[in-house]
């Protein structure tokens, strides 16, 4: 008997199999804007995908404590201030995660950081721009760089617990 042949399909990723795990819904998305020269931004508008619903993940390191990380994921189109995400979230400031060490911190390079797998993993508290309040579907990276998955935005906040702030003026 011959066997059957494998579909050409990635891999799910480690985000995706904690998404099995918790039953929840998403439908997998690949971005292929680095391959074109392309911002994440043009993409989105390429693909027709709101880009109020495709969300970046940043690493926030607070009051210079080695220990003290936390997650704030913001649509793509928007900066974040990080003097009132400090103020926000009652700290004495907030900076960028070292680039360089986000491996290390988080479990995931650059580009492929996830409130996902970060909050499973390390348990850092995640935060979301409360503009997204609005978005019922919304995109994160799937742990992998140009991977992400689309699920109901009240399905991300309950798996990580997260809670809304402002991120910007």
């Amino acid at each position: 008997m011959a066997k059957k042949a494998k579909k050409n399909k990635e891999k799910k990723t480690n985000d995706e199999r904690i998404l099995d795990q918790h039953h929840i819904e998403y439908e997998e998305a690949s971005f292929e804007w680095l391959t074109r020269g392309q911002s994440a931004l043009e993409e989105a508008n390429a693909q027709g995908v709101d880009p109020k619903s495709i969300l970046k993940t940043i690493v926030l390191q607070a009051n210079k404590d080695p220990k003290d990380y936390v997650v704030v994921c913001l649509p793509l189109e928007y900066e974040i201030d990080l003097k009132l995400v400090a103020q926000e979230l009652g700290k004495k400031q907030v900076h960028l995660a070292d680039n360089k060490n986000l491996i290390n911190i988080t479990g995931y390079i650059h580009g492929a950081n996830t409130p996902i797998g970060i909050n499973v993993r390390k348990g850092f508290p995640i935060y979301f721009d409360e503009r997204i309040k609005d978005q019922p579907l919304i995109s994160v990276s799937a742990g992998k760089v140009g991977r992400s998955v689309r699920l109901k935005q009240t399905d991300l906040m309950d798996l990580v617990k997260g809670k809304y702030i402002k991120v910007e003026k």
